[in-house]
C-alpha cells in the first residue's frame, strides 16, 4: 500500500535511506605505487550505500576516530585494493538493516565496535561515512552513560590494551599478584590513556608512566602513581633493574624491547604495539623468562564479548576516553595531520553524524 505524506521533506527524511542510494565516505582516491600512505590521495566523495549480507548489519555511523593502523593498513594491503576505497575501523551508531542469520542484534539499537573481523581486517569496514556495513560479531550495545562522539572514539585502544593487559595477567581479568607493578610507555596518547585505567581496573598496585611534562596531571588523573618525563630522562635509567612486572609499551620505538626486558621482574611481561620494538634475538636469549607479545587485534580480540566487557568497565567508572579534538566528515584530511602529528591528548574523534569539528578543552 502506497504511503502519502503531506510534507514532501518529511516523506525524504523518513524514506531515507531508501530514497538515495548514496552517502558521503572518506576514500583512498587511487593506488600508491610506492605503497605509502599519501593524504593527497583521501578524499571525501558520494559513493553507494552498502548493503547487508549474511551475517552483516548496516549501521548508520554517528562517529568513529582515527587510529595509526587508519593509515597503515594504506601500507600494508592496499597493493590489493579495488579503488576508491572506503576507510575506517571504530564505529558507534544505529542498526538500520540485518542482513540474514543475524539474530543477536535487531533494527534501533545504538551499537559500537571495532570491525576487525577475519573478513573485514584486510580491507577495513569503511566507517568513515554515514552508512557502513560491520559485521554483527564484533558490534556490542553501547553503554547508555557514553555518547557517541564517545563510542566512535574508544573500541580499538580499549580492546588492544584489554588484549595487552589480559595478556599480561596471564589470560585472567586481574592481576595475580596484589603488588604489580606496570608501566606504560606513552601513557598520554590514545592506546596509553587506555592502558593506565586498564592496569588500575585490573588491580596494579602501582603505574608509572612515561609523557611529557605538560600531560602529568593527566596521566595522574587516570590512575598513574609514577610519572617520567621522557624528555628529560629515560625511562630505563630512572628504573631499577627487574623492578617493574609489566611493561606495555604504547610507543613502539625501535630498541625498545632491549631496554624493557632489563627492568622486568622474573617472569614478567612485554607488550607492544609494534613488532619492530620487540626485544632482539640476543636479547630474548639473555632472558628467557620474560613473555613477550604484539597484539594486532582483529578477529577474537575484537569479538562483541570483548567490547561487552569494555562497556561493562565503562558502565562501572573505570574507564573513559579523553577526545582531544573532534572534526568532521568533510575534515578527514585535518583529522589524520592531527593524528599523524603525534602529539594528541588522547583521541582525535570523527563525528560523521552532523559533521562538525571543535577542540575540545
Amino acid at each position: 500500500m502506497a504511503m502519502s505524506c503531506g510534507f514532501g521533506w518529511l516523506c525524504l527524511l523518513l524514506l531515507w535511506p531508501a530514497w538515495s542510494s548514496k552517502m558521503r565516505a572518506a576514500v583512498v582516491t587511487n593506488r600508491s605505487w610506492d605503497f605509502q600512505f599519501h593524504l593527497e590521495k583521501v578524499a571525501v566523495m558520494d559513493v553507494d550505500i552498502p548493503t547487508p549480507g549474511k551475517g552483516e548489519v548496516l549501521v548508520e555511523v554517528y562517529a568513529s576516530n582515527i587510529n595509526p593502523v587508519d593509515h597503515k593498513i594504506v601500507e600494508m594491503a592496499g597493493w590489493s585494493w579495488t579503488y576508491p576505497h572506503k576507510l575506517g575501523y571504530d564505529v558507534a551508531g544505529v542498526v538500520k538493516a540485518l542482513g540474514s542469520g543475524c539474530t543477536r542484534l535487531k533494527v534501533g539499537d545504538e551499537v559500537w565496535g571495532e570491525a576487525t573481523s577475519l573478513m573485514e581486517a584486510p580491507t577495513t569496514a569503511g566507517t568513515y561515512a554515514q552508512y557502513a556495513v560491520v559485521s554483527e560479531s564484533v558490534l556490542g550495545l553501547k553503554p547508555k552513560t557514553m555518547s557517541m562522539l564517545e563510542a566512535g572514539a574508544m573500541p580499538m585502544v580499549a580492546l588492544t590494551g584489554l588484549e595487552s593487559l589480559t595478556f599480561a595477567a596471564r589470560g585472567a581479568g586481574r592481576f595475580q599478584s596484589p603488588n604489580t607493578t606496570v608501566l606504560v610507555l606513552g601513557g598520554s596518547g590514545g592506546t596509553g590513556h587506555m592502558g593506565i585505567q586498564l592496569a588500575k581496573a585490573m588491580g596494579a598496585a602501582w603505574i608509572i608512566t612515561t609523557c611529557s611534562s605538560r600531560h602529568a596531571d593527566f596521566v595522574r588523573q587516570l590512575g598513574a602513581d609514577q610519572v617520567i618525563d621522557y624528555h628529560e630522562q629515560n625511562y630505563y635509567d630512572v628504573l631499577f633493574p627487574k623492578s617493574v612486572d609489566v611493561i606495555y609499551d604504547c610507543v613502539g620505538q625501535t630498541g625498545t624491547g632491549d631496554h624493557a626486558f632489563n627492568i622486568i621482574k622474573s617472569h614478567g611481561s612485554f607488550v607492544t604495539l609494534l613488532q619492530g620494538a620487540k626485544a632482539s634475538i640476543s636479547t630474548r636469549l639473555h632472558r628467557p623468562d620474560v613473555r613477550e607479545y604484539a597484539p594486532t587485534c582483529v578477529g577474537s580480540c575484537s569479538e562483541h564479548k570483548k567490547i561487552d566487557m569494555v562497556a561493562s568497565l565503562v558502565e562501572q567508572g573505570k574507564l573513559k576516553v579523553n577526545i582531544d579534538q573532534v572534526f568532521g566528515l568533510e575534515d578527514i584530511v585535518k583529522a589524520f595531520n592531527q593524528s599523524l602529528s603525534g602529539h594528541s591528548t588522547g583521541k582525535v574523534a570523527l563525528q560523521i553524524f552532523g559533521n562538525a569539528s571543535e577542540i575540545l578543552v
